[in-house]
């Protein structure tokens, strides 16, 4: 019997990704399609599906599933997750996974409980250019991890590429827990090392009048165990997206815009071809094929999960104010 994909949530479009994937894998069967709000169907369309149910609810009481993927919007992700877990269905999710520490804590309790599992559309892990980052600095390229600074800018495209509920009051849960999820797992699965604590974070608006309680200017400072420092500036501003510079005892390594600069300790900068050999092409596929056939996942829950709870406490640490706050452990 192929895995059954219900897809819940069509208000992003990564969604599209998901069904795009489940369509082109033989063992995959899209069998609902659930979008609760009638706002914007325009997703729907580019995806070339219809509707089966009206709500989630009538999904789960009408067809027989396996596994949920879902692209809510942010603030409502976190329950359609939970009502997924309680129904005995496992979970693929757009980034962020949820808005709130309370949210992450009772999806890992429930994959813990009903063994079942979840996963989450962190799609640079695929990306060769940031696999060979993780490959040279396993290989102790850079000597000892010392710090990182990562710049993930992205255009704020209000009112003309961003969804409407982005702009909506209660919807987006903040710009950090967005944008960093990325580079957060990023640099825990390119340097071995957990998120300790949050030094400082803001967000703030100082460019959209039109939406004032929206964070258009998001960073924050973080310490890894051994205390390495990492600063972040994730803002919704002009800038080339993604870029990291890692520093360890023995040189720097540059990743700008999947360009590779190496300056070994005294040396000079030298250009790093990208070269990745990776088991699947994209997180929906690793999980797919884990859930189907039994593959070790290349994407790990746990990584998921702490990746997504240290991007949670940052975003708490610059709604809050609050400095040098612990990352909370499951």
């Amino acid at each position: 019997m192929p895995l059954r994909v219900a897809a819940v949530g069509f208000r992003h479009g990564h969604i599209l990704s998901f069904i795009a994937k489940a369509r082109e894998l033989d063992y995959c069967e899209l069998v609902g399609v659930v979008e609760e709000s009638d706002d914007d169907l325009s997703i729907l369309e580019r995806a070339e599906v219809e509707r089966t149910h009206a709500t989630f609810d009538d999904l789960l009481n009408d067809v027989e599933f396996d596994v949920v993927a879902t692209a809510e919007y942010y603030s409502k992700r976190g329950s359609v997750i939970i009502k997924a877990l309680e129904a005995g269905k496992h979970v693929i999710c757009d980034k962020p996974m949820c808005t709130s520490i309370e949210e992450l804590q009772q999806i890992k309790r429930l994959c813990d409980e009903r063994d079942l599992e979840v996963s989450m559309q962190l799609s640079m892990r695929f990306g060769a250019p940031y696999q060979t980052m993780h490959d040279l600095m396993h290989d102790g390229l850079l000597g000892e991890f010392l710090a990182a600074t990562a710049f993930g800018q992205h255009p704020l495209g209000y009112g003309t590429t961003r969804p409407a509920w982005y702009f909506e009051e209660g919807k987006h849960g903040g710009s950090i827990n967005d944008i960093w999820i990325h580079g957060a797992d990023m640099l825990r699965y390119c340097t071995g090392r957990e998120f300790e604590s949050v030094v400082a974070a803001e967000a703030w608006n100082a460019s959209l009048p039109e939406v004032p309680h929206f964070q258009v200017g998001a960073q924050c400072m973080m310490t890894m165990t051994g205390g390495p420092r990492v600063m972040a500036d994730v803002s919704y501003m002009p800038g080339r997206s993604w870029q990291f510079y890692v520093t360890g005892t023995d040189g720097y390594l540059a990743v700008e815009s999947g360009r590779l600069l190496h300056r070994p300790s005294g040396g000079q900068d030298t250009e790093i071809a990208a070269n990745a050999s990776l088991p699947f092409s994209s997180p929906f596929e690793d999980f797919a094929s884990h859930l189907e056939h039994g593959t070790e996942r290349f994407l790990p829950q746990d990584e998921v999960l702490r990746s997504q709870m240290a991007v949670l406490a940052a975003q708490k640490a610059a709604d809050t104010g609050e400095r040098d706050m612990a990352v909370p452990e499951f």
